[in-house]
């Protein structure tokens, strides 16, 4: 005689279920899980004495045992899905690095949604300009042909395709940047300084807003306090008195007045030159010609007006000196006199000539 089991039929469809969800999740584990609490109960339904079956009461509280065996190990994974939130967070702390001014690599460009995240350089000289952009496994995808830059920030615009024109996926791409300053294209690096604005994710991944940047923590390289006026302290507070050399002086209009002296530029012969003057978006604003240039100082007037014959708005611009024979500088060495802080940066103030000049283009401190 076969004896089958009480509710064999019902029994046989909850352990399928259950055996279907292991199935799907996937999971293997030598802890004793809910899964095999629930074969352990089937079996135990299975090969019970059909002259003395379970007690319905016993059966209830065993499956109400069950269910707080699932409630509890659904709570514990729960929990570790939250601790190891906490110690990701933790680790990177993220939020700490908002108002602080940090310094860091960059050389990497996130693609999310066909948007692109802006890449960043900065020139110490007139140089020609080329960026490689490159996948996860290192092959180029495109190359960008920037041309002539001028002296300062610049920033990497990047349409998200590659050498075909197709949209590439979502993900971080790397660049480099290879200038050409009369010598052939030697690769620089890229690094950005300035105060964090905000965090943001780009493919679930955290970065540092800096100055429209997405800086990854890791590639951080300094770290200072910023104080309520929007300096660092104990940092660029250190300069005043002290005299500091920059080839990248930059000029302040106000009130339609240029600051300090005429612009000043060195010759090693007697020649034409040629100023060039740009706003903070690389556009030129004013070409001057200074067809009897001298060896040594020249110092040439601008009257803060464009070549449209208009007044430039008030702001901050930067110029360059192009010569025939490409000795033209423009360095300056003075005494640091005050701080301005301008466009979400911190400028150092010269005494004499009332130029300004970013902790980035210092040369030499004396």
């Amino acid at each position: 005689m076969t004896i089958s089991s009480t509710g064999n039929a019902s029994i046989d469809s909850i352990r399928d279920a259950y055996k279907s969800e292991a199935d799907k999740a996937g999971e293997t584990s030598d802890a004793l899980g809910k899964d095999d609490f629930l074969t352990m109960l089937v079996a135990q339904l299975e090969n019970q004495d059909p002259l003395n079956p379970m007690d319905g009461t016993d059966f209830s509280a065993q499956l109400a045992q069950f269910s707080q065996l699932e409630q509890l190990m659904n709570l514990n994974a729960s929990m570790t899905t939250l601790a190891s939130s906490f110690s990701t967070e933790s680790q990177k702390d993220m939020m700490s690095y908002i108002g602080k001014q940090v310094s860091g690599n960059v050389d990497s460009m996130q693609v999310e949604n066909g948007g692109v995240s802006g890449g960043f350089f900065s020139l110490a000289q007139n140089a020609d300009i080329i960026v490689n952009i490159s996948d996860s496994s290192g092959k180029t995808i495109k190359t960008l042909y920037q041309g002539g830059k001028p002296p300062g920030a610049h920033l990497i615009e990047w349409d998200g395709t590659d050498a075909d024109g197709d949209a590439v996926v979502d993900g971080t791409y790397k660049y480099s940047v290879l200038a050409n300053t009369g010598s052939g294209y030697q690769e620089m690096p890229t690094s950005v300084t300035g105060v964090v604005d905000g965090i943001a994710y780009s493919n679930e991944i955290p970065y540092l807003v800096v100055q429209g940047i997405l800086l990854d923590p890791d590639s951080l390289t300094s770290v200072s306090d910023v104080d309520g006026s929007g300096l660092p302290q104990d940092s660029i507070l250190s300069y005043l008195g002290k005299t500091i050399s920059s080839n990248q002086p930059i000029i302040s209009v106000k009130d339609g007045v240029v600051s300090g002296e005429d612009l000043k530029f060195d010759l090693k012969e007697n020649e034409a030159a040629t100023i060039r003057i740009y706003d903070p978006w690389d556009n030129l604003v004013q070409t001057i010609v200074v067809n009897d240039a001298v060896e040594g100082e020249n110092l040439e007037n601008w009257n803060a007006v464009g070549s449209d014959g208009h007044g430039v708005p008030e702001g901050l611009y930067y110029y360059t000196v192009e010569t025939g024979s490409g000795t033209g500088t423009i360095s300056v060495s003075e005494e640091v006199s005050g701080i301005e802080y301008a466009n979400g940066s911190q400028y150092l103030v010269l005494k004499d000539s009332g130029r300004l000049v970013a902790i980035s283009s210092i040369t030499a401190i004396n």
